[in-house]
């Protein structure tokens, strides 16, 4: 009795906080949109907006004052994390389908309205935004980022393509130059904000990263949308786990790089010897003659949406680091491999959703690469060795 009567108690009480979180919630009408809004010690949190026609959207002017208190958060309720199956949504409401893939988004009158946004203006009060916050609005708006913000920006606001996009000057971690996301010193690139034929990264740029984990606490910056990458002299740093892109894009090299080199299309480290951006041409990757190290899973991969079916590794490679952990969905993975020692698999040949996979491999030169790679290939694979 007395354990149904606590169980009881803990229910009533689990609706009872619900009941006064919802109550705390409170709505604001300004022009064509309601805001869902929070009032919190520092200012006012605004956690959805509503457009409430077809018409006369095509600005939103966020305010910076409702009830007389400052608006300094933007973002729905649990989109403070970017984890978890509840929280992706975005600031109108928008997510990708749960019951989907995450390619279709949610609920489709919604996206209907956003669709007609065209310029979003973000208040200088705002200082917090959600990780989502205003991801999944399709391309081609206008935006701006305000000084305070700097959490939360890399993954969402290069995932967006812009067709403007302004960084307060007084914003003391971003600024945008070329259509490319940059540090504040503009000696980091972290992806592109918006869509060219030819991407002239700035040549004030050392490091092309993915991430600053100083600055947000989980997300990757995009580099797609751009069908020509032009990486400057300056360079000297491209990150491990690089930047991928969806389709294959041709990667330029300024001449004066000291680091990196193209062949095949592919990136290289003329220092280290390492993959850095492989080029997926036809499912077909083509090693550079000059790589020592290949790494697919900190290697970006210029292709990454096509079917890499085949690698064709040089002679020069002295180590393999899984190999294929950024394959799958093939019927047969064709490794052609042209070292006459058997490159060191320092990590265990893992694959996804491949099962067959045929090793090319010189002349008299099988028996020594099946003893070498003894257990270190997934024993759901079934592998086959062929001289060449």
């Amino acid at each position: 009795m007395k354990k149904i009567i606590f169980i009881g108690l803990v229910f009533f009480l689990t609706i009872l906080n619900f009941q006064y979180a919802e109550a705390k919630k409170r709505t604001y009408q300004n022009g064509n949109f309601r805001y869902t809004y929070k009032m919190e010690k520092k200012g006012v949190w605004i956690t959805n907006i509503k457009p409430l026609s077809k018409k006369g959207i095509g600005t939103l002017k966020i305010p910076c004052q409702i009830k007389g208190k400052k608006v300094i958060k933007l973002g729905f309720d649990e989109d403070f994390d970017g984890y978890g199956s509840d929280s992706d949504y975005n600031i109108f409401g928008i997510r990708p389908d749960p019951e989907g893939d995450g390619s279709r988004l949610v609920p489709q009158h919604r996206i209907n309205m956003v669709k007609k946004i065209k310029t979003i203006k973000i208040p200088s009060t705002v200082e917090t935004l959600g990780f989502f916050c205003f991801d999944f609005i399709g391309d081609g708006k206008t935006i701006n980022i305000p000084k305070k913000v700097k959490k939360y920006v890399i993954a969402q606001f290069t995932k967006i393509k812009w067709k403007k996009i302004t960084v307060s000057s007084q914003n003391k971690k971003f600024k945008v130059k070329n259509g490319c996301l940059l540090s504040r010193d503009g000696t980091v690139v972290y992806g592109f904000v918006q869509k060219k034929k030819k991407m002239l990264i700035p040549e004030t740029v050392k490091t092309i990263d993915t991430t600053d984990w100083h600055t947000q606490q989980a997300g990757t910056g995009d580099y797609n949308g751009c069908p020509t990458i032009v990486i400057p002299k300056s360079v000297n740093k491209i990150a491990r786990y690089a930047f991928s892109t969806d389709k294959p894009v041709a990667i330029k090299i300024a001449k004066g790089n000291k680091r990196y080199a193209v062949q095949y299309g592919s990136v290289y480290s003329k220092v280290s010897g390492r993959l850095v951006l492989g080029y997926i041409n036809n499912g077909v990757l083509k090693v550079p003659e000059k790589v020592t190290r290949i790494n697919n899973a900190t290697a970006g991969m210029l292709g990454r949406d096509t079917r890499l079916k085949k690698i064709i590794i040089p002679a020069g490679v002295k180590e393999i680091h899984t190999l294929l952990k950024t394959t799958y969905y093939v019927d047969e993975f064709i490794c052609v491999i042209r070292c006459q020692k058997p490159p060191k698999l320092l990590d265990s040949l893992y694959v996804m959703y491949i099962y067959k996979c045929t090793i090319y491999v010189p002349k008299n030169c099988k028996n020594s690469y099946m003893k070498e790679w003894k257990g270190k290939i997934d024993p759901a694979l079934d592998v086959k060795y062929i001289e060449m």
